[in-house]
């Protein structure tokens, strides 16, 4: 299959809100006409080719219509099909297109709406629609010299100014780091009779504006406001939190003005919930509750993300980008930036989901295809408050090449720009989000006066009770934590210093039904895409052999198959099917990334399926649980050599060493375990002790 890449650019111009609605339909059309490239459809589009040439323009309505034939006859190759349906429905409804375009695999075109030398020209445009001008450009190349080829498919008259610009190659994928889920701590102290998760967060909390002691705590002078809110000098502790534990943001007056800081999802769109959902925090469903919560309180929220929505580098991935794209928007986040691990999808995903009114994506340095296409900050009015937000991706944090579409500019430059900028605005409070390490973000707010908060991802480990100062700068510092477990509340108010409380995301905040359908979604389309249309071959196991399935032990291995029966080991594909508790009413038995340790002959740390592994409920019935063979090899060898009746040496020997090469000796068999037992999904599981005590004694068999 042929990758191509899509760039559209504007004069140089930054895009206004009608030019950008333009440019998504223009967008919708390309990509829907490149997914009927793939499937064969090159006969219809090039049938539309010939009508445009005898009339000299060509029906947006009929464009749409084949557009949307192409959607509906191949939607499982379509990883977009809801942006695009929902742009080309709104196009559909237009007398006109001021500009559109097309392309198949072997040709590209650029076609004006009302060109120069149609004779109707000046009339034709409807009055108030917004125009591209000449330089709009459109360009696709495999990467596999073809250029010429695709160039050389166009007239001379329609080729304007086309750009070709080759998509990288995918790139070998980055191991993760395995990192730790901590336990949640309810609130377990004598008297709180409140029910609300949003009022059990802290369990021993000094209220602000005391010390320690519980003394009236020095407050900086009052500031005049006769110019607008002032924000106390930020570099005081006074009205931070006092003491070692957590705020309680249940006792702050009303802010004017409460930023919401997340980031680092690192894919972890909701908890797996493999070691109960009671011990695992995160997830969209339960942050979509809490900010109902506090909108519900009269708070005036501005939810600010830093960015690294996935992991790995497969269409899954891309997917679930656009799913959380999505969940971001539904939560009217204001500012998101991007991680490493978003730049990995390409520039053609993240421009068509950057692109849209909301225009939620961020970056201070980070360009696509073209600077003007993306804003490098904000400034975001409440009330009588201007607040600047920029994000920094630090180079360093690249987990490979992004490619020549993708730039990320050197982060000094970049944070003074923005700074310029939101000053030259009249920004009161400067926010910087920033993925790297906390080290590289102290020394940027060291080099780069003028900030009032800097937030961190991209670290490990908890956020600490309050912010950090910078040795050197006035600048605080906060830190999001990791796979978006935690929400950091930043309040603002006039004449009063900021107060902060980092809120764990545990499982007393309930799922939203709006996430949970999202959720729902996402599994649908795992379902109907299925494993060709994710990317996914199965692939030899290195030992050679194949799987059998557990019941091909039971005949000689009675007492482990029973011990086996009886575990929930013998119930893992089952609890995909039907998840317990409640998250059961949407099944995971579609999706790669649950399957891989809830299956037998999946490796699990590659959500890959290896040949004669599991692939459905019901071609690889014999081979769901996970069993046996998980941990012993897979047994088509050693299950021959036992069935042969031949009694000459050659078999005794090739049985014993088959024997020897299943054994899992007791010393090892944590360390293997451990390949689905990862510190994400069954953190406990790495206590000490907890293998000897508790895990091993619940399977433990010897024949």
């Amino acid at each position: 299959m042929q990758s191509f890449s899509i760039a559209v650019r504007s004069s140089g111009q930054p895009l206004a809100s009608a030019r950008r609605a333009s440019l998504r339909r223009m967008l919708a059309i390309a990509m829907t006409a490149s997914f009927g490239a793939f499937v064969g459809c090159g006969s219809d589009i090039d049938v539309a080719s010939r009508s445009r040439h005898q009339s000299g323009s060509l029906s947006v309505e009929n464009e749409v219509r084949q557009a949307f034939k192409h959607l509906d006859d191949h939607a499982s190759l379509d990883l977009r099909s809801s942006w695009v349906k929902d742009e080309l429905s709104q196009l559909k409804d237009l007398d006109t297109a001021t500009r559109y375009a097309k392309f198949t695999a072997d040709e590209v075109e650029a076609v004006a709406g009302q060109e120069s030398s149609s004779p109707d020209a000046s009339t034709s445009q409807p009055p108030g629609a917004p125009s591209f001008g000449p330089a709009v450009q459109l360009v696709q190349a495999p990467i596999d010299g073809s250029r010429r080829k695709i160039i050389g498919g166009l007239r001379r008259s329609q080729r304007g100014q086309v750009e070709v610009i080759p998509t990288p190659n995918a790139r070998p994928e980055m191991k993760g780091e395995l990192v730790p889920t901590p336990e949640g701590q309810l609130d377990t102290s004598a008297g709180d009779s409140r029910k609300r998760p949003d009022a059990r967060i802290a369990a021993d909390v000094i209220k602000p504006g005391r010390d320690s002691q519980g003394n009236p705590a020095a407050m900086s002078p009052t500031k005049n406001l006769s110019n607008g809110p002032e924000l106390i000098d930020p570099t005081t502790e006074a009205g931070l939190v006092a003491g070692d534990g957590p705020e309680d943001y249940n006792n702050w007056p009303t802010p004017d003005a409460l930023l919401f800081f997340t980031g680092n999802q690192h894919g972890y769109i909701e908890p797996c919930g493999c070691t109960g959902l009671e011990n695992q925090k995160g997830g969209v469903a339960r942050r979509y509750t809490f900010m109902e919560q506090l909108r519900g309180k009269g708070w005036d929220l501005i939810p600010i993300d830093a960015g690294n929505q996935i992991r790995r580098i497969v269409p899954q991935a891309a997917i679930k980008f656009e799913r959380s794209t999505t969940a971001l928007k539904e939560m009217k986040y204001q500012a998101v930036g991007y991680g490493p691990s978003d730049l990995r999808i390409g520039a053609g995903d993240l421009l068509a989901m950057a692109y849209d009114d909301s225009q939620i994506f961020v970056s201070g340095n980070v360009t696509i295809f073209e600077a003007g296409l993306l804003p490098t900050h904000k400034v975001l009015r409440r009330g009588e408050w201007k607040i600047g937000v920029t994000s920094i991706l630090d180079p360093e944090a690249l987990e490979a090449s992004s490619g020549s579409d993708i730039t990320v500019a050197p982060i000094k430059e970049s944070a003074e720009n923005a700074l310029k900028s939101m000053n030259d605005e009249g920004a009161q409070f400067r926010v910087l989000t920033f993925f790297g390490e906390e080290d590289a973000a102290k020394k940027l707010m060291v080099d780069v006066q003028g900030y009032d908060l800097i937030v961190v991802s991209g670290g490990y480990g908890e956020p600490l009770y309050q912010p950090q100062p910078i040795e050197g700068s006035k600048t605080k510092l906060i830190v999001t934590g990791n796979k978006g477990m935690y929400a950091g509340l930043v309040g603002l108010y006039q004449n009063q210093p900021m107060k902060y409380a980092r809120v764990p995301l545990s499982h007393e905040f309930k799922d939203a039904p709006e996430m949970r359908q999202l959720m729902r979604d996402y599994q649908n389309q795992l379902k109907q895409l299925g494993f060709s249309g994710l990317g996914i071959t199965p692939t030899p196991h290195r030992s050679g052999n194949t799987f059998v399935g557990s019941e091909s032990c039971k005949e000689c291995h009675a007492n482990a198959y029973d011990v086996w029966e009886n575990s929930a080991h013998a119930e893992a594909t089952a609890h995909l099917v039907k998840p317990p508790k409640e998250r059961g009413d949407i099944p995971r038995h579609f999706d790669p990334e649950c399957l891989s340790c809830h299956v037998t002959g999946w490796d699990p740390q590659g959500y890959t399926p290896y040949k004669s592994g599991y692939m459905d409920l019901d071609s690889t019935a014999h081979l769901t649980g996970n069993g046996c063979e998980n941990c012993h090899g897979p047994g088509s060898a050693h299950v021959a050599a036992e069935k042969d009746p031949s009694t000459d040496d050659a078999i005794k020997a090739l049985r014993a060493k088959l024997r020897q090469e299943v054994q899992l000796p007791i010393e090892k068999a944590r360390e293997h375990c451990m390949q689905c037992h990862d510190l994400d999904n069954s953190p406990d599981f790495h206590d000490e002790g907890a293998f000897e005590d508790i895990y091993w004694p619940e399977i433990e068999h010897n024949d």
